[in-house]
C-alpha cells in the first residue's frame, strides 16, 4: 500500500492593505493548514523585518502588495533579500495596476522578487500551484 502523501507545512508572509484580499489569502492558508504572518501596510512589514532575529515560524514565501501605505512591496522585498534569516525565501509582488513591461522588469530586478502576480487573485488551487512553482524555482537555483 502506498504511503499517504504528507502535506507540506508553509508559512506565508502577507503584506496587503486591502483587508478583503488579505483575509481571503489568510483563509486559504488556514484551509491548507498553513501559518500566516500578516501586515496591513508597509510600515508594519518593515517593523517586523527590522530585527535580525525574527520570531518563528519564519516565512517560506512573501506575498507583497506593490502599492500600499508606507514602504511599497518592492521596497519590502529588497529588505527581505538583505535579511540574514530569510534572504532566500520566495517573494511574489502583487498589483491590481497594469504595469508597462519596463516597469515590471524594474520592480522585479530592483526588489529581488521572484514573480509578479496581477489581481484579482487566481482561484485557490491555482494560487497554491503558482506559489509552489516560485518555491521550486528558487530551490533549484539555490
Amino acid at each position: 500500500m502506498a504511503e499517504p502523501k504528507q502535506k507540506q507545512s508553509m508559512t506565508w508572509m502577507i503584506a496587503e492593505d486591502d483587508i478583503a484580499i488579505r483575509e481571503v489569502i489568510e483563509m486559504m492558508c488556514e484551509l491548507w493548514g498553513f501559518t500566516t504572518i500578516s501586515f496591513k501596510d508597509g510600515f508594519q512589514a518593515m517593523e517586523y523585518l527590522s530585527s535580525n532575529h525574527l520570531p518563528t515560524p519564519l516565512p517560506d514565501i512573501a506575498l507583497l502588495d506593490i502599492r500600499m501605505p508606507g514602504p511599497w512591496g518592492h521596497e519590502i522585498s529588497a529588505k527581505i533579500r538583505q535579511h540574514p534569516e530569510i534572504s532566500d525565501i520566495g517573494i511574489v509582488l502583487m498589483t491590481a495596476y497594469e504595469l508597462p513591461g519596463a516597469d515590471e522588469d524594474r520592480y522585479l530586478h530592483s526588489s529581488g522578487a521572484d514573480q509578479l502576480l496581477f489581481k484579482p487573485l487566481p482561484p485557490m488551487e491555482e494560487l497554491l500551484g503558482f506559489v509552489k512553482k516560485v518555491l521550486e524555482r528558487r530551490k533549484s537555483q539555490g
